[in-house]
């Protein structure tokens, strides 16, 4: 019982955010993805079926890597114009050393 409440309240406000159970990243591309049935007009139970699935995959593929390892694949793996994630700084942060 003697915990140090000033880290828990630290630690908490570290957490990120959630959609009800889940974190809000996999919740938004569950929810796409199952739109993007839902509009194709699939079966209801593959609707649900699927983004569940892949949220899953996911959340188990995210597991045990440091935040913001989503974001440091689609830096290396997509194109720049799909990540909008700069390749290299712009030339005023560039500086010389030598």
């Amino acid at each position: 019982m003697d915990e140090d409440h000033d880290t828990t309240i630290v630690s908490r406000l570290k957490d990120p955010w959630k959609f009800l159970f889940v974190d809000m990243d996999i919740a938004m591309l569950g929810s796409t993805i199952g739109i993007a049935l839902l509009m194709a007009g699939l079966n209801t139970f593959i609707v649900m079926a699927v983004p569940g699935l892949i949220g899953y995959w996911v959340h188990k593929a995210r597991q045990d890597r440091p935040r913001g390892y989503v974001r440091h694949l689609c830096y290396w793996y997509l194109p720049p114009v799909v990540s909008r994630l700069e390749r290299t700084p712009p030339m005023y942060c560039i500086r010389t050393v030598g």
